[in-house]
């Protein structure tokens, strides 16, 4: 399975939708499919979040089997991975076509910071990528205050 870290900032979007993944990201794929990703709307965050197939397959596989489950269970974070997740193929010069309707949904235009999350990473706007760095700062934050009280 691959391994995406690291944050990359500098990515521009052209006019036809296209952003170049990063040579390291792309350099994480199997061979055996190392031209295509799965994009996906975060289900819990205002961001797009990509991975390879072998962790969509995992998702999959991890669903119960019987089709005719409770109704709950069509709202987990797993079932809105796998009904949301986009096909993307990676051209030769190693680009991706962010699909506009994920696009318009996480705000991105104009530029894309792509953030190493270990299985998958995200895909978001310079103003969405501040955001997550406040909101991760504030909870590190909260964290050592809370250990820094304990008796």
């Amino acid at each position: 399975m691959a391994l995406f870290t690291g944050t990359y900032a500098d990515a521009k979007i052209d006019g036809k939708g296209r952003a170049t993944l990063p040579p390291k990201f792309r350099g994480e794929l199997p061979p055996e499919n190392n031209r295509e990703i799965y994009i996906y709307p975060s289900p819990t965050q205002g961001y797009l979040e990509a991975s390879d197939r072998e962790f969509i397959e995992q998702l999959r596989d991890s669903e119960p089997q019987n089709p005719y489950t409770d109704e709950d269970d069509e709202d987990s974070d797993t079932a809105w991975v796998l009904a949301e997740a986009l096909n993307v193929t990676i051209d030769t010069a190693g680009r991706i076509v962010i699909p506009p309707d994920l696009a318009e949904e996480a705000g991105i235009d104009g530029r894309v910071v792509f953030v190493g999350r270990g299985f998958r990473f995200l895909i978001m706007s310079d103003a969405a990528h501040d955001a997550y760095k406040n909101r991760r700062r504030e909870r590190r934050q909260n964290r050592k205050k809370s250990k820094s009280e304990r008796p």
